[in-house]
């Protein structure tokens, strides 16, 4: 078994902590202003209104938390980045607030609400266009200036995951995978260095590897080796359905033909996932190089094809092309292909912000104010999303946040995470500060 060369870690952040200063009159004038603002849905407005506050008291997070959200619900393509960064930002202050050292051994999302915030960023920086425009800055860009951020071994891991399959997701024809590589091996070193024996390997990062060495290197021997380290390891149902069906592949380049067929069986084993579509088509491919029972190959391309995925020449010259479910894949093609490809947006349409509760795009209610549409996005509509542990956490750690003591993920639960709640409480304390300013509460 080969030697793997020790990875050099990057630091985490870890700044010295640093209280919160008293807000300027001044800055609570400017925090009404973008209050209003915000309630009648002129993001832009709003956001001039949270730099003059951040200017006048820089580590006032509430501000730092209003300035990413209006712009992420100005809903502009071009602002993505910068609405990811302002994030990023907040996550610094957050850390920097903290009223004690969150040990960085942690598990993921035990690492209060500067986590939550920077996985927000991150969210928002993965829709980001893929080059900078106008001198901001690209997705990788942003991506590789918010991992400065991460103040956990998960968290970091996680973000230079992000980083490897943005690299790897614009590798060339006949680029290797080198710089990739580095992004998937370092986040998988930050696992390694939790010594956690229950989660010993990211395990993400370890496919992601394993894909590089067999698509771009020809290298199956070196995918078998990496499932064999992690073989043992639990993982979600979905990544060991890709791992397997991963393995398979690197069999079949092996011509280990019987083998791949037992390992696609196994994928085919579990409930079906994101990868099982590829599982039916592989291991039907594996069966006509095994010259299997014609019936049986039939019914995993077929099954592959209803599962959404879209059709092979293997699979039209198995089925024919009058099959049903060949019709009905080349018919889902071609409208996906008319109307402007998959469902993943650029802009968040307006929507959501990580003071919402909900995903990017959501049009849940939010801790400043009522949403709702600016002139920009009259024409967007609304989407409810079911909204995430992460941002639920957020949400939470904003109702209790009081300018001295910073949640630190977990103490949190009993908190009133409702937003419309926190309006309610202005109004019946009848405070003159804006909904903002009662996060310092």
């Amino acid at each position: 078994e080969p030697v793997e060369e020790p990875v050099e870690l990057p630091s985490l952040y870890e700044p010295t902590k640093k209280p919160p200063s008293p807000i300027p009159p001044t800055a609570k004038s400017y925090m009404k202003m973008a209050d209003a603002y915000l309630d009648k849905g002129k993001y832009a407005l709003a956001a001039k209104q949270f730099l003059k506050v951040i200017k006048k008291a820089p580590d006032h997070l509430p501000a730092h938390l209003g300035y990413a959200t209006a712009i992420e619900r100005a809903g502009k393509s071009k602002q993505i980045a910068t609405a990811a960064l302002a994030y990023g930002n907040a996550t610094r202050v957050a850390i920097l607030q903290g009223e004690s050292r969150i040990d960085p051994t942690v598990e993921a999302g035990k690492g209060g609400i500067a986590e939550s915030i920077l996985r927000r960023a991150v969210q928002l920086a993965k829709s980001a266009p893929t080059t900078g425009s106008g001198g901001g800055s690209s997705r990788l860009e942003t991506l590789q200036k918010l991992v400065e951020y991460a103040h956990t071994l998960a968290l970091a891991a996680d973000v230079y995951y992000e980083i490897g399959m943005e690299i790897a997701a614009n590798l060339g024809d006949g680029v290797d995978g080198t710089d990739a590589m580095r992004a998937f091996s370092i986040a998988n070193a930050f696992i390694v260095a939790r010594n956690d024996t229950e989660t010993p390997y990211h395990i993400g990062s370890i496919v992601e590897l394993g894909k590089i060495a067999l698509e771009r290197e020809g290298n199956g021997k070196e995918v078998i080796r990496l499932f064999q380290k992690v073989k043992d390891v639990h993982m979600e149902d979905d990544r060991h359905v890709e791992l397997l069906v991963l393995v398979g592949r690197a069999h079949v380049s092996l011509e280990e033909t019987e083998t791949a067929i037992t390992e696609y069986t196994r994928a085919l084993s579990f409930p079906d996932c994101k990868s099982t579509p590829s599982a039916h088509n592989e291991l039907a491919i594996a069966l006509l190089k095994g010259s299997g029972d014609s019936h049986e190959i039939n019914l995993h391309f077929e099954k592959a094809l209803d599962m959404g995925m879209d059709p092979t020449p293997e699979m039209i010259e198995a089925l024919g092309e009058r099959h049903s479910s060949v019709m009905r894949a080349l018919n889902r093609q071609y409208y996906r292909n008319a109307h402007g490809g998959g469902a993943d947006g650029g802009a968040s349409g307006g929507g959501g912000g990580i003071m919402s509760g909900g995903g990017v795009g959501s049009q849940s209610s939010s801790v400043f104010a009522p949403q709702y549409k600016s002139t920009d996005e009259a024409a967007a509509s609304s989407s409810g999303a079911q909204q995430s542990e992460t941002l639920a956490l957020l949400e939470q750690g904003a109702a209790t946040y009081d300018g001295q003591n910073m949640p630190m993920g977990g103490e949190v639960e009993g908190a009133e995470s409702s937003l419309s709640n926190l309006k309610a409480k202005k109004k019946q304390q009848g405070s003159v500060e804006s909904n903002l300013s009662n996060l310092k509460r």
